[in-house]
């Protein structure tokens, strides 16, 4: 049976985009692109400044030639450019941004932007900053209310005259129940920014999070890490394009192993290959209309559950758990692409069924088998499977086994 899914590398993966309701289009839109499904589940929001942006304004206002503007994040330049929209900056004014993304962003919001750091830190920005004039010089750092106190010590240490500016403060947003739910289910998250990190962290926990964490630069990934979070990939260029990239790049050839809808296209796509593999390989071939089925229901939580595991965004095995009594679970329909066998998936995904069977409240797994099946039979003998008497009628089993849970 052909493919009929998606070909693209994040077909079927989960996407978390924790940035803001207005900032997160671009990322939603390349994720897709990618075959993937993208979440956006904001955890914080931009909001004005307390003093309703006085002190920015102030401070642009006696810039004079020879002096600069420092901006470090998109949300300043956005602020900054607004005021510069209403009362220009002096002539000989100029601006410096910590790296490509909030230098996209500047420009695009008609600033002209002069100094762009090769290391988008703020380390990076200091050591391509300019020596302070001989007749002294002053900088605006316009810039988040909570935020890295590095920078401006290092820029006073040079001799610049250092005015800090709150351009914009952010709030973690709370996030309910349905949204942790909806994230927690993720197979990958896309931070960028440390208070995207700060605000996903406040309401999942760090044990909660996606388990491929993708960075948008050193910035994020120094608070990432800060709060113990563990990064997969940090982005070589520090731009959405670049997060995007690097998530692609992370998941290319890389075996991924989660929960499925039991009603998809995909869990059905699965099942034919089993169904096929069933009837070429056992004696008398596989009779359909002999077939215990299950409603998608029976294999979805609390009743049971559906896996699949993907590799370059294709399927290559599934797997199911169906419940047969208060404190049993059937392991059902497990099939390893023949072509992805010898990798371990087939332990790999096992494996997950079980620590499955264990969050769903089980005491025990059965399943039923055939001998013709040696891959497989190997696999339960060596996995702590005991074989027992058979359990139930399926009429293409001759091997029943069973394994206690811890």
């Amino acid at each position: 049976m052909t493919n009929p899914l998606g070909t693209g590398v994040l077909t079927g993966l989960r996407v978390l985009v924790p940035r803001p309701e207005d900032q997160a289009q671009s990322a939603l839109a390349s994720i897709a692109a990618h075959g993937g499904e993208p979440i956006h589940v904001p955890v914080i929001e931009i909001v004005d400044p307390a003093d309703g942006g006085r002190a920015l304004r102030a401070g642009l206002r006696v810039l004079r030639p020879g002096d600069w503007v420092v901006v470090t994040s998109a949300n300043g330049a956005e602020r900054v450019a607004a005021v510069v929209a209403e009362a220009p900056l002096a002539d000989g004014v100029s601006l410096a941004v910590v790296g490509p993304a909030t230098q996209d962003r500047a420009v695009a919001l008609g600033l002209t932007v002069d100094l762009v750091p090769d290391e988008a830190i703020a380390e990076g920005l200091v050591a391509a900053f300019p020596p302070r004039p001989s007749g002294g010089g002053r900088v605006l750092l316009a810039r988040a209310e909570v935020a890295r106190p590095a920078l401006p010590i290092q820029l006073r240490m040079m001799g610049w005259n250092v005015d800090e500016a709150v351009a914009y403060r952010t709030q973690v947003v709370n996030l309910d129940r349905g949204a942790q739910q909806q994230a927690r289910a993720c197979d990958a998250v896309v931070f960028t920014s440390a208070s995207t990190v700060t605000g996903l962290v406040a309401s999942l926990g760090v044990a909660g999070l996606p388990p491929v964490v993708i960075s948008i630069g050193p910035a994020t990934t120094a608070q990432a890490r800060e709060l113990g979070v563990a990064v997969t990939a940090e982005a070589a260029e520090h731009t959405m394009a670049g997060v995007i990239d690097t998530l692609v790049a992370t998941f290319t050839d890389r075996i991924v192993i989660h929960r499925e809808d039991a009603a998809s296209q995909t869990a059905a796509w699965c099942f034919e290959q089993y169904y096929e593999e069933l009837h070429r390989r056992l004696d008398t071939g596989l009779d359909r209309a002999t077939l215990q089925t299950s409603d998608a229901d029976e294999i979805t939580p609390p009743n049971g559950v559906m896996i699949v595991v993907r590799r370059n965004g294709q399927p290559i095995g599934c797997g199911c758990l169906k419940r047969t009594g208060p404190d049993a679970v059937d392991l059902k329909r497990m099939w390893v692409d023949p072509k992805q066998r010898g990798d371990g998936v087939g332990r790999l995904l096992l494996a997950r069924l079980l620590h499955e069977a264990v969050d769903l409240g089980f005491d025990q797994v059965r399943l039923d088998s055939n001998h013709r099946l040696e891959e497989a039979v190997g696999l339960y003998r060596s996995s702590g499977f005991v074989e027992v008497p058979a359990f139930n009628d399926e009429p293409h089993a001759d091997l029943w086994f069973v394994r206690d849970l811890p």
